[in-house]
């Protein structure tokens, strides 16, 4: 078997890349980036008001990664890791726009339309559409724990373990929060079975 060093960036688990770019690695940290942005950007999306309050935390959240990916200490993995300052960065971000008042997205560019492929029939993109929309809206009405737990456990699939290490709670704290999610999303949702 090669060494870590031998083997190819694209197939090296995330340590390895995170460890590569602790010593200065670029393109082993962009390979990271490439590998989570995407599910960095989807969760500060869900819980910041507009796209650019979640671009702008994912790059700092990015840039807190490439900054500290020296003190990574393996109590985690690296995706769980990467989502716990992802968390910090959204949390400052909603403190930061706490009092100031933001325009709401125009619905037909936001989360919800970018889900809908263009040969779709119309009938189920508008169905998908409102579904997706009525889910924007009723994860806005969560509270924050509760949202991001949601968002961590059922879209980005996170273990209860992970996700209460990345928002730095306990175990029993995700399932109790994940619980009341789901309840009062199943209750918004009735109409839709």
């Amino acid at each position: 078997m090669a060494p870590a060093a031998d083997v190819a960036p694209s197939a090296s688990p995330d340590a390895v890349l995170l460890e590569r770019a602790a010593l200065g690695d670029h393109a082993a940290f962009a390979l990271l980036v490439e590998r989570h942005g995407p599910s960095l950007y989807r969760y500060a999306r869900r819980l910041l008001p507009s796209a650019q309050d979640a671009e702008d935390a994912v790059q700092d959240a990015l840039t807190a990664a490439w900054l500290g990916a020296e003190g990574y200490r393996g109590e985690a993995g690296v995706r769980t890791w990467l989502f716990g300052i992802q968390t910090n960065c959204v949390r400052r971000a909603a403190r930061r726009r706490a009092h100031v008042p933001s325009p709401v997205d125009d619905p037909d560019q936001g989360p919800a339309a970018d889900r809908a492929a263009p040969g779709d029939d119309p009938v189920e993109r508008l169905l998908a559409t409102d579904l997706r929309a009525a889910l924007d809206r009723a994860l806005l009405d969560l509270p924050g724990p509760q949202r991001a737990v949601w968002l961590l456990v059922e879209v980005e699939g996170l273990s209860y373990a992970d996700a209460a290490h990345a928002l730095r709670t306990s175990h029993a704290a995700v399932r109790g929060a994940l619980e009341r999610a789901r309840h009062t999303l199943s209750r918004r949702f009735a109409a839709w079975r």
